[in-house]
């Protein structure tokens, strides 16, 4: 059976499906915090892994003094550690300034806002402010798949397109993969479904 396919459970509630996007939210704030202190983590790693290979060769040098070994010959940097040190001091030195935001001649949507003043004030223009915003809405297309019948008597119905599976649509069940395998959503079998419900409902 499909996993993407209806189970036959009743669908929740708007209220419900509201609480379970909050929950999705704080669920990935704590991965973002997890991945940090894994960073964190790994970085010292990094720094002690360092400091044994330094206080291991110092003790392979000492034993082969003791034991009249020729000693190992000198290391000549490559210059590298003087490069990225140089670039990063360069860096520290100067901020980058960012540049112009290339998209402002791509607004889909103006809203005007209207000011209560005052009996015998004068218009003065506006004030502009260039806003952001994600906007996620569910879609219902309905597919007229042509049915031909051939000399033959075989009936020919034109194919869907890919990425069609059980009457969801190739974005939603790669949404509902990613809550699935980054958000832990155990119940993913429901979720297509529970997703197109929230987003009718706001």
């Amino acid at each position: 059976m499909n996993p993407l396919l209806d189970d036959g459970s009743e669908p929740l509630s708007p209220d419900a499906l509201r609480r379970l996007a909050v929950d999705l939210s704080q669920r990935f704030g704590a991965l973002e915090a997890q991945v940090a202190d894994l960073r964190g983590e790994l970085e010292k790693s990094e720094l002690a892994r360092a400091a044994l290979q330094a206080e291991n060769q110092v003790l392979r040098d000492e034993i082969a003094r003791l034991k009249n070994l020729p000693p190992r010959p000198p290391f000549k940097p490559s210059g590298m550690e003087k490069a990225t040190n140089r670039d990063l001091g360069k860096a520290a030195g100067t901020a980058r300034r960012r540049g112009p935001k290339r998209d402002t001649d791509r607004v889909t949507r103006e809203e005007v806002l209207r000011a209560e003043a005052p009996a015998g004030s004068r218009f003065k223009g506006y004030e502009t402010l260039l806003v952001r915003e994600l906007v996620m809405s569910a879609e219902l297309v309905r597919y007229r798949r042509e049915r031909w019948l051939t000399p033959e008597g075989n009936t020919i119905i034109a194919p869907l397109p890919a990425g069609l599976i059980g009457g969801f649509g190739a974005n939603l069940r790669r949404f509902c993969l990613v809550l699935h395998a980054q958000g832990q959503v155990s119940n993913w079998g429901r979720f297509p479904g529970m997703i197109v419900a929230l987003l009718i409902s706001v």
